[in-house]
Parts: structure tokens; C-alpha cells; sequence
């Protein structure tokens, strides 16, 4: 029981950040559960993805309700994301555990090293449609790979096409949502996912994504970005070499 709210009380920091910052949730659950639970790797991987799904749906909603989700720009990356996504989840049958985890720690990485350092934004860019169609297909892929929605990447590949911060946010959190829900059918199927640990992380993510939504309409962004990136940079490093 203890440990079952332990895990609750985990899912509810992974709600908060997840809808703080744009993301699912489920590239920071994966390390939690292996680091803290010693949950196998590949339950690991997959179990928060329909934690993902309810937090992405609330954080969602939100957004939607002050106007910062544009439609027209979800069906769009949809279309190419959906199928990576899908190709991605099936093609960890061919990797190893630890392989999936080193993987993520790279990722977590990347993200962290992304927020912590000064943002040179174009807004506007001219960018080739055939270009955006293969940068949505491999978020996808990757999303599925690492059994997350793909959100971080897909905030600054909207505010470099002109997108207002807080609406590439709400944008991306209504990505997240579809994206994930072909990652939580292949990886079920392929047996990844364990329904009590998504029970515990879920029961703490989906109060966690409101109150984060809401904490990003009214905090300043900028000292947040920076706190967090340092705090997810140690993270990940401890991570990696826990792993390796």
C-alpha cells in the first residue's frame, strides 16, 4: 500500500511538469519507475502512457478553455505523427531494455540542455512543407519509441513557425493526446504495459496537469524553464549512469 502511494505521489510531480511544460508526462514517469521503483524497463516504458492520455486530455481541455489550442495546426501534424508513432512502438520488440532506457536518458538530456540554455527564437520562419511532414513523422517515431507523446519536441517547432509560446503549448498538449493514444495500443499488444502502476500514476497526474496548466498561465515562464531544465539535467545524467 505504501508503495502504491508512493507511486500516486510520483504521478501527481509528473502531472505538474507535464502540464506545465507541454509534455505528456511519460519521459519523466520512465525514469521515476526504474530509478526509485526498479520497475522493469519495458514496463517502464509503457506503463505511463495512458497515465499520459488522461493527464494530456485534462491539460487539454484547459488550454482549449482560454483559447490557446490551434486545431487546424493538430490535424496537420496528425496526420504524418500518428503513423511514425506507430512504427516506433513496434519497433522496440527490436531493442533491448537497457538499450530503450539509455535512449531516454539521451532524450531527457536533450530536453533538459533545451531549457536551460538562452532561446534563439525566429518567429515566422518560411519552413518547406515536405520538411515539416518528415519532422512530424520522425516525432512521432521517436514518440513511440520512447513511449512518450512527442510534445517536447513539437513546442519549438511551433514557436519556430511563428507560434505564440503559451498556444504552441496547448497546441502540443492536444498533439500529445492523439499521438499517444496508437503508442498505448501497439505497446498493450505487445504486453508493456502494467495497469496497476498507470492506476497509481494516474490517480496523482490528473489533479498534477490541471494545477500545471494552470501554473503556466500565471507564472513567468523563463525563471521556470531554467529551474526545471537544471533539476531534469541532473536527473537524467543520474539516470544514464545508474543504467549503464
Amino acid at each position: 500500500m505504501l508503495y502504491f502511494l508512493y507511486m500516486v505521489f510520483a504521478g501527481v510531480f509528473v502531472g505538474l511538469l507535464g502540464g506545465m511544460f507541454g509534455f505528456g508526462g511519460s519521459s519523466l514517469s520512465t525514469p521515476i519507475l526504474r530509478v526509485f521503483f526498479s520497475v522493469p524497463p519495458y514496463f517502464a516504458l509503457a506503463s505511463p502512457l495512458p497515465m499520459t492520455l488522461l493527464s494530456s486530455a485534462i491539460a487539454t481541455k484547459r488550454y482549449h478553455e482560454e483559447g490557446l489550442v490551434d486545431w487546424d495546426t493538430v490535424k496537420k501534424m496528425l496526420v504524418v505523427m500518428i503513423p511514425g508513432s506507430f512504427l516506433g512502438a513496434y519497433f522496440t520488440k527490436y531493442l533491448s531494455g537497457q538499450v530503450l532506457m539509455l535512449l531516454t536518458a539521451a532524450f531527457l538530456i536533450y530536453v533538459a540542455v533545451r531549457f536551460i540554455l538562452p532561446s534563439h527564437r525566429k518567429n515566422g520562419v518560411d519552413i518547406n512543407i515536405y520538411h515539416m511532414l518528415a519532422g512530424g513523422f520522425f516525432i512521432g517515431f521517436v514518440s513511440g519509441l520512447l513511449a512518450n507523446g512527442g510534445g517536447i519536441f513539437v513546442v519549438p517547432v511551433l514557436v519556430l513557425l511563428g507560434v505564440e509560446l503559451k498556444k504552441a503549448i496547448g497546441t502540443s498538449m492536444a498533439i500529445v493526446f492523439f499521438v499517444v493514444i496508437p503508442s498505448v495500443a501497439v505497446h498493450w499488444y505487445l504486453g508493456h504495459i502494467d495497469w496497476l502502476i498507470t492506476l497509481a500514476l494516474s490517480i496523482g497526474a490528473l489533479p498534477g496537469a490541471y494545477v500545471g496548466t494552470i501554473a503556466t498561465l500565471k507564472i513567468p515562464r523563463e525563471k521556470l524553464q531554467k529551474i526545471y531544465g537544471a533539476f531534469l539535467l541532473l536527473f537524467s545524467i543520474y539516470f544514464a549512469l545508474v543504467e549503464l
